[in-house]
């Protein structure tokens, strides 16, 4: 839908951090190798819920498999399975969207080294205890 560049420039835009544009475009394994299967760059899925929702404030930031993570422009995330017709979870601000993505790696038995290391490439020290603490799921 949009150019590699152009995605990055959205993100820029948002504020986020600029690793997500390199997730977004190249794939997490780009950013950190303990990011291989949880955060692939954006593909068909994604686009595919921004034109079928049509909610164009969404910009994809990764995915795993027909799952994106976007953030909206009223400064939440949602996490969007392109085979659904809503969301299927929203999360008030990046850093509980990373606290997300942080517990699925912690399920997918990632060494904690690298758990760490993938919170300091997205959240400031002051967030990354918050987030690096497993959500109840």
């Amino acid at each position: 839908m949009w150019s590699a560049s152009e995605l990055t420039a959205r993100i820029r835009r948002r504020g986020l951090p600029t690793v997500l544009a390199t997730i977004a475009t190249r794939g997490g394994p780009s950013a950190h190798p303990g990011l291989e299967y949880r955060a692939e760059a954006v593909w068909a899925p994604s686009w595919s819920v921004i034109e079928d929702s049509g909610r164009t404030d969404l910009i994809p930031l990764w995915c795993c498999g027909t799952v994106t993570m976007f953030s909206a422009a009223d400064g939440t995330f949602v996490s969007w399975d392109a085979e659904e017709a809503q969301p299927y979870d929203t999360f008030p601000d990046f850093a509980a969207a990373i606290r997300s993505l942080l517990t699925d790696l912690y399920e997918d038995e990632v060494l904690e080294k690298d758990r760490r290391a993938i919170a300091r490439l997205l959240l400031p020290m002051w967030r990354r205890r918050y987030a690096l603490q497993p959500e109840e799921r």
